[in-house]
């Protein structure tokens, strides 16, 4: 997938599918910093999670408490789990009806996205099988909101941090 940046108003990608789009309306309260994050594929609608948010540390808090929407008219569920230690402890999931995909880290960059346990797609959008309508759905999210930082290491941000700090 070919992502464009994010921009305030969204960010598109194209996909092998067609042309995913992501349109972003923020709340109308100044102090409620969740948007509504509508998902269009060639024009027609694909998923729609009212309570999204801000991409980065926002976002991944409230994924970390759990996040629903809608994927073709079905329910869909976004949940995190992070600051583990280990790899295996931190993931991101999506979940509608009986389908789960998980991304899970895999090595210090990559992150794969798993389905019954067999890589499906990876982070920057390379899928070693035939994507599918969720697939595709999972990985612009996931690089849209930045969820990348819920699979980080809680540790290796404060060990590069502490090293660039010593040197100043």
């Amino acid at each position: 997938m070919e992502f464009t940046k994010m921009r305030p108003d969204g960010a598109s990608a194209t996909t092998r599918l067609g042309e995913l789009t992501l349109h972003r309306t923020p709340s109308r309260l100044y102090s409620d910093q969740t948007e509504r994050w509508r998902v269009e594929l060639d024009g027609r609608p694909l998923a729609e999670l009212p309570g999204f948010g801000q991409p980065g540390f926002h976002v991944a808090e409230l994924a970390r408490r759990g996040v629903a929407g809608t994927f073709d008219a079905a329910e869909l569920h976004i949940r995190a789990r992070g600051r583990h230690l280990l790899r295996s402890g931190r993931f991101v999931e999506f979940r509608t009806g009986d389908r789960t995909l998980r991304f899970v880290r895999r090595g210090v960059i990559r992150a794969e996205l798993l389905e019954d346990g067999r890589t499906v797609a990876r982070s920057d959008g390379r899928a070693p099988t035939e994507p599918d309508r969720l697939h595709v759905l999972a990985v612009a999210l996931y690089t849209w909101a930045e969820l990348d930082y819920v699979n980080a290491n809680p540790l290796l941000g404060s060990v590069i941090l502490s090293a660039v700090t010593s040197f100043f």
